[in-house]
């Protein structure tokens, strides 16, 4: 496994991972409604995770001073510790703050953010708002 930095210069491979991530779409939204290249020219940090194909995808973007968080892993790749690996190397990347949103109902990426010491913040019928204060991971 290695992980791949996206630039401008390679923003085709993360399009490509976009559009195979399979029903993983229905809970990472994020270029839903952002074009790739535009998006990344925000991001503090971009890769995607490789084992043979690309497997994962996670950024750090800053947005009106705070730190966002973003992860995918493809869904033929669920279950298999990708996901822990991403955030490892997101929260490793970073000294500070760092907030995400999750679907309520996504049990499975509750878990691992919990793992890394994320705690909900805020809360709605559909979304957590969580944040991370510990770095040290």
């Amino acid at each position: 496994m290695n992980f791949l930095k996206i630039d401008r210069n390679n923003v085709d491979k993360l399009e490509c991972f976009v559009k195979t991530i399979g029903s993983s779409v229905d809970t990472f939204r994020y270029y839903s409604h952002r074009n790739p290249l535009e998006a990344i020219a925000n991001h503090l940090v971009t890769f995607l995770l490789l084992d043979g194909d690309s497997v994962g995808y996670g950024h750090l973007d800053e947005e009106n001073g705070v730190v966002w968080l973003g992860i995918c892993v493809k869904e033929s790749c669920v279950g298999k510790g990708y996901g822990k690996s991403i955030m490892k190397e997101l929260v490793n990347s970073y000294d500070g703050k760092i907030c995400l949103t999750v679907d309520s109902s996504n049990n499975a990426a509750i878990g691992l953010y919990k793992k890394f010491g994320f705690v909900v913040t805020k809360e709605n019928a559909t979304v957590y708002m969580e944040r991370r204060n510990d770095t040290s991971i």
